[in-house]
């Protein structure tokens, strides 16, 4: 046998000797871990997702998107570059609104959930209600305990309601299909419900009335045109580009599924999605025992 052979088994032997010397120390110690990781599993509240399947609704038309399109020849006539073959930016427009600040935070205000969001701390089943944390928001009052004395102006601030909502909402597509999931995850399954059908409900409605809103000034532009020129092509081209924008504009104002058309609405969630209790239980314990098996052997070795 090899010098380096008898060192390796030397080695090995040795390792052997220092962990079966500490073998209680780490049946102990795994155990007092495994116990730390079921409290902590335990510990932690249990929360539920609710997801709804979407497609882009292809009839979205986007009225300024449309108007520059259309008006591209015309104004090509006179020297005038309006963006002809502009696509429609609608679906973009919809999908990057979950992730725009102004839209959070407005959409948070119109349906009160800046204190469900940021200090919730469970569900409550047995009073069917979220549980706040009292050192963080006051609820009698109506007030956020940041400063010793807290006035209704102090509220958290917008990065960090920002975080919060993008870890209860989060969008995903498939790219091949076009198939759009949104999901919100919270700790009553009721309330992922109700808070991912209001955003549905409230992205479709923001571009829905930016198209009404961008569709009647274009109308507006167009008859100011049309009341201006005396040239019969023009205004035969001006009166169809009415009559495209008025059919948008009718189009936006009696479609509810003006962008986000749903195949699959939120559903209400039965089985909880996190945490996973039996997950946490085995890491824990897995990791108490080799941090255990570390300290022994760290231990010998400092002592020979």
């Amino acid at each position: 046998m090899s010098e380096l052979s008898k060192k390796q088994d030397i080695a090995l032997s040795e390792l052997i000797t220092a962990i079966l010397s500490g073998k209680i120390k780490i049946i102990v110690g795994t155990l007092i871990f495994a116990m730390l990781s079921v409290a902590f599993a335990l510990y932690l509240p249990n929360q539920y997702k609710s997801k709804s399947t979407l497609i882009i609704n292809s009839e979205s038309s986007g009225g300024l998107a449309s108007l520059a399109g259309s008006l591209g020849g015309l104004a090509g006539m006179a020297g005038i570059n309006l963006g002809a073959g502009q696509e429609n930016n609608n679906p973009l427009i919809a999908k990057e609104l979950i992730r725009s600040q102004a839209f959070i935070l407005k959409f948070i205000n119109k349906h009160d959930l800046l204190a469900p969001i940021m200090a919730s701390t469970s569900w409550d089943e047995a009073n069917n209600s979220l549980k706040i944390d009292a050192d963080r928001y006051d609820v009698d009052k109506g007030l956020w305990l940041f400063k010793d004395i807290p006035t209704k102006e102090d509220t958290p601030k917008q990065e960090d309601i920002v975080k919060e909502f993008k870890e209860i909402f989060t969008l995903s597509e498939d790219t091949k299909t076009g198939i759009i999931t949104l999901s919100a995850e919270f700790y009553s399954p009721t309330l992922a419900q109700q808070w991912l059908k209001l955003l549905i409900g409230d992205i479709n409605e923001t571009i829905r009335q930016y198209d009404i809103e961008q569709s009647t000034k274009s109308i507006d532009y167009l008859k100011k045109l049309l009341a201006e020129t005396k040239n019969a092509a023009f205004q035969t081209s001006f009166y169809s580009l009415i009559e495209e924008q008025t059919k948008t504009l009718m189009l936006s104002r009696v479609r509810d599924d003006y962008v986000f058309m749903t195949i699959d609405p939120p559903n209400l969630p039965e089985k909880k999605s996190k945490p996973s209790r039996a997950i946490i239980c085995v890491v824990g314990s897995v990791l108490g025992g080799f941090l255990m098996t570390l300290w022994v052997l760290i231990r010998y070795f400092i002592k020979r």
